[in-house]
Order: C-alpha cells, then sequence, then structure tokens
C-alpha cells in the first residue's frame, strides 16, 4: 500500500467518491496515515488504533495476523461515527512493509463484503456436506468389499510395495492359524512359506498380472496347493498395492495326479497289446518259415534218389524260404526295439518312418514335414508315430499302391497327419475278421485325445488321418 503522500489527488477524489478509505498501521498499533474519509473513524496518525471503539479489544486478534495464524480480519456491515453510517471493514497484514493494511468501504445498500462471506459459508457448508457423503459412500464401499472377500471361498490378501501384507480375509487367517495381528505387516514369504520356492518375487512394479501355484503347509502342518491370482491397484504414479486371490486346488492336483496315472497305466498297457501283437506275429512268422523249410528238406531227402537233378532247385526254395523267415523275423524284431520318436522329436522321427518304408518297399512317398512339430516329444511323440507307423505297414502289406504321400502340419493347437495312398482300398464299413490294427489305431488316437478317420472305397485308395491336440490336455 502506498503511503498517503504518495497518492496523487485525483486518486484520493476518487476513493472518496466511491466511498473508501485507506489507512497504514504500525506493528505496534500506532497509525502510520490514513486518507479518506471512510476512515475517518481510526484516530489521527501517531495514536493507537485500538483507541478507536470499533477495534477495541481486538489487539490479539491483529497479533495472530501478524504471526501468520490467520490471513484477515473482516469486519461486515459494522456502524461508523455518530451518523451511523454503515461500512465493511478490512485488515491485513502487510509482510514487505511490515504494517497492517485497513480498508474501509461505505455500504452503500446491501454489503457486497457481506453478502460475499455469505456465499463463502453457503460453499462450505456445501462442500462439508459433499465430503461427508464422500465418506459415507467410501464407508459403504468398504463394508461390501469385506462382506464380498468375507463369504467368498476364496483367500484375498493386499499387499504392500515391498510385499508386506496389509490384509488378509478370514479364510486365510484361519488357514494360518487364526491370528490377523500376526498376519499382517509380515512378508508374504515369510507368512506363506512356500515348499516349492518363494514365486511371490515374480510380482513387481506395475506388472498387470501374475498367476502361479503354490504349495504351502497350513497351521496343522498339512501340504495344501494354492493357485493365486496376483495384480497391481496402485494409482499411476501413485504408491503400489496388490491384490491377490487364492483358490485351494489340493483336490484338483490330486485328481490331475490320478489321470496322469491312469493315462500312464493306459499306455503301459497299449505298449505291452502291442509287444503281444509283435509276439504273435513273430512266433507265426517263424512258425511259417519253419514249416516251409521242413517241407522242402523232406522233398528234397525224396529227390535224392528219384530225381537228383531237382536237388539244387529245391535246395534254394528251401533257403528262400529260410531267408524270407530271417528277414521276416529281424523286422518284427525290429518293432519292439524303443523307438526314437519321443527324444529326437515328431516331424524327425517320421521322416525315418518314411525313408525306411521306401528302403523296405522300393516305393517312393511323398513327404511333407512341419519342422515345428519336432517341439512334440515324449509319449505323444511316441504314441503319434506308432499310428503313422501302422498306416504305413497296411499300405505295404494291404494296398498294392503305385504312390503314397504322408504329410504332417500344425493347425492351431492340434496336430493333423496324413497318410494316403492309390492302391486298392476297401470297404470301411465291412468287418475285417482278425485284423486288430485300425482299431488299435482309432484307440490311441483317442488317447491323444483327438481322433482317427479313414477314407477309402475299392479301388480308390486309403486316406489316413490323425488330428488330436499337441499338449495334453490337463
Amino acid at each position: 500500500m502506498q503511503p498517503a503522500e504518495g497518492l496523487r489527488k485525483a486518486e484520493i477524489r476518487d476513493l472518496e467518491r466511491h466511498g473508501f478509505g485507506l489507512a497504514r498501521v504500525a506493528a505496534d498499533g500506532s497509525v502510520i496515515d490514513r486518507i479518506g474519509s471512510a476512515s475517518g473513524w481510526l484516530p489521527p496518525p501517531g495514536e493507537s488504533c485500538f483507541a478507536a471503539p470499533l477495534l477495541t479489544g481486538l489487539d490479539g486478534e491483529f497479533q495472530n495476523l501478524r504471526e501468520g495464524r490467520g490471513d484477515l480480519i473482516a469486519l461486515p456491515n459494522v456502524g461508523m461515527g455518530e451518523r451511523a453510517e454503515k461500512a465493511t471493514v478490512t485488515i491485513v497484514w502487510d509482510q514487505n512493509d511490515a504494517c497492517f493494511s485497513i480498508a474501509s468501504a461505505r455500504s452503500f445498500g446491501a454489503s457486497e463484503t457481506e453478502l460475499m462471506l455469505v456465499r463463502e459459508r453457503r460453499e462450505r457448508r456445501l462442500a462439508d456436506e459433499q465430503a461427508e457423503a464422500a465418506r459415507r459412500r467410501a464407508n459403504i464401499s468398504e463394508a461390501l468389499y469385506r462382506d464380498i472377500v468375507e463369504s467368498g471361498a476364496d483367500l484375498v490378501l493386499r499387499l504392500n510395495a515391498d510385499r508386506r501384507i496389509a490384509f488378509a480375509n478370514s479364510k486365510l487367517v484361519a488357514m494360518c492359524g487364526g491370528d490377523l495381528a500376526a498376519l499382517v505387516g509380515r512378508d508374504i514369504a515369510e507368512a506363506l512359506p512356500a515348499h516349492d520356492g518363494a514365486p511371490w518375487t515374480t510380482i513387481a512394479g506395475e506388472a498387470s498380472e501374475v498367476s502361479f501355484e503354490q504349495q504351502i503347509v497350513d497351521a496343522h502342518g498339512a501340504p495344501i496347493w494354492i493357485w493365486w491370482r496376483a495384480a497391481w491397484l496402485g494409482a499411476a504414479g501413485g504408491p503400489a498395492e496388490y491384490q491377490a486371490i487364492g483358490r485351494d486346488i489340493t483336490l484338483l492336483r490330486k485328481l490331475r495326479a490320478d489321470v496322469e496315472r491312469a493315462n500312464a497305466e493306459a499306455r503301459s498297457a497299449l505298449v505291452m497289446r502291442e509287444r503281444l501283437k509283435i509276439a504273435h506275429d513273430l512266433h507265426d512268422t517263424i512258425v511259417q518259415a519253419l514249416v516251409a523249410v521242413v517241407a522242402q528238406l523232406r522233398l528234397v531227402r525224396k529227390l535224392t534218389t528219384r530225381a537228383p537233378e531237382q536237388l539244387d532247385a529245391e535246395l534254394a526254395r528251401a533257403e528262400e524260404a529260410a531267408r524270407t523267415g530271417l528277414d521276416r523275423s529281424r523286422e518284427a524284431l525290429g518293432q519292439v526295439r524303443f523307438q526314437r520318436a519321443g527324444v529326437e522329436g515328431l516331424s524327425t522321427a517320421l521322416a525315418r518312418a518314411a525313408a525306411r518304408f521306401e528302403e523296405r518297399t522300393g516305393l517312393a512317398i511323398d513327404v511333407r514335414l512341419d519342422p515345428a512339430l519336432d517341439r512334440v516329444i515324449g509319449d505323444r511323440a511316441e504314441i503319434f508315430y506308432r499310428i503313422v507307423e501302422e498306416a504305413l505297414r497296411n499300405v505295404e502289406a494291404h494296398a498294392n499302391a503305385r504312390s503314397v504321400r504322408l504329410s504332417a502340419s500344425e493347425i492351431g493347437d492340434q496336430a493333423e497327419i496324413v497318410v494316403a495312398d492309390d492302391g486298392r482300398g476297401f470297404d470301411p464299413t465291412l468287418e475285417h475278421p482278425g485284423h486288430y490294427g485300425l482299431q488299435g489305431m482309432d484307440e490311441q488316437a483317442h488317447m491323444l485325445g483327438g481322433r482317427l478317420t479313414i477314407v477309402s472305397e475299392p479301388g480308390r485308395g486309403v486316406t489316413t488321418t490323425i488330428r488330436a491336440p499337441i499338449r495334453a490336455r490337463g
């Protein structure tokens, strides 16, 4: 505020015309200067402002204002002088000039300052009501949240940024021994020690969402498997917070183990059945070969006296019968040996089967294999391989084909393998007694969770298609 002598006469006249008055008061309360008739209610310069009836007893308020415990002193619509004029007085502390500034404004009709203060009080009351409504909504939301997490069957955790427990619902508290106070504030990896490591370290920062299975030990020492889904809930730029929902999957894990054990037993039974079949084939092959050799030897014995000139031809036939039986026996024995499909990958194993087929039959085979299927290994690769090998064996034994095609491709999450020939074909709707190969192939396809399709008709060749998931479905 400028001192009175610094104001131009025109400015003073404007103050008078609009009913304003200005004054400065020192820190000790003495009037420094005043201008405008609206400030005439103050004592003359040099005297204490508290001598004015309007300011009597306000020295404490002035002190608070000077020490920063208030922004202003407002005296709306007060009477001044003997004529009982109404005015609004506003007092502030000017830190720069180290003095109080007092502005007086005559009230022409309704006091604008009073109206402003009324509006301010109304707005403050409305803000307070809105804040109270927001608090009530927050309390209702909190109550609903707690009701949901306490009445549900899931385990619920809230974790701070350092993965310390901030909240645990009653289901989790009961599992850990029934003491919530003992859980809150503890590191999650210590409160729920994992039998198989500490997967909680996988949640960090503003990770979208992580899930994992964890084996823990409950308050009674029993092992329990929990499936957790943890998500970051902190506001962007604010403190991080995590919420984790857990579900007891102990029974599900047991059922998975039972299913896997049953599948292993079924695979073992299938292998045993295949070996028995090969053993029967081997037995029949050897018997047939020996019978043929014995018959030829008997004939040779008779010809030694009756027709010696035929001995060489008959001995050659006997030798051929023995060689044929030996080759078939070696082939059958080769089927008993461990196949490498489970180790080397499905595509590589199928390429090997195709090469062996060409070597045995002399037929060219059109091979189209997706190299990506080499990631199919283990038992599933072995079963795929056996089905294809049986299909090729059927082509070799029955088709009398001129060309053969073998293709394998990945379609979505499934593998599709096709063995096709242009041979004599057959009617799939008719029964074929004594032939169990097709039935075995179908059973093995079902073990993979897929299906076997055979399309054929007499004179039109055979197309065998196996389609099954690449991975076992849990």
